[in-house]
């Protein structure tokens, strides 16, 4: 794995309860449901073990980039994304099914957020220059 050799476990604890939405992943909040970035037709649910990469936006927040199916899963930054001048990862995780509050003030009791994280690569900022 390339990077920080601490960053295992404080990416692990910040990624766990992530909620799997961003501008580049919607989720259906009304099933509970989101699509895989390689394959559309597989719908994804509470339960299934998922690959996700990640990028953190300007340093400060970190933004999910797609969600992978078991058949399609992605295990480093480069086969996920271009690496970029940015701290980028890719976890492998279970999508858990729990209460969200988004910033629009809905509350959506079953949105998809992620859990059991375990960190499969990390590209320090660095890397991208």
């Amino acid at each position: 794995m390339a990077g920080d050799a601490d960053a295992g476990g404080d990416l692990r604890r910040r990624f766990t309860g992530l909620v799997v939405e961003s501008l580049a992943v919607e989720q259906d909040y009304a099933s509970a449901t989101v699509d895989c970035r390689r394959c559309p037709e597989t719908t994804l649910r509470s339960g299934d073990r998922v690959t996700v990469g990640l990028s953190c936006y300007e340093d400060h927040s970190w933004e999910i980039t797609g969600v992978y199916c078991a058949a399609h899963g992605v295990e480093s930054v480069e086969a996920a994304m271009a690496v970029r001048a940015e701290r980028q990862a890719v976890v492998a995780a279970v999508l858990e099914a729990s209460g969200y509050h988004p910033p629009s003030g809905d509350y959506r009791p079953d949105a998809l957020t992620l859990g059991a994280v375990e960190l499969l690569d990390f590209s320090p900022t660095a890397a991208g220059y």
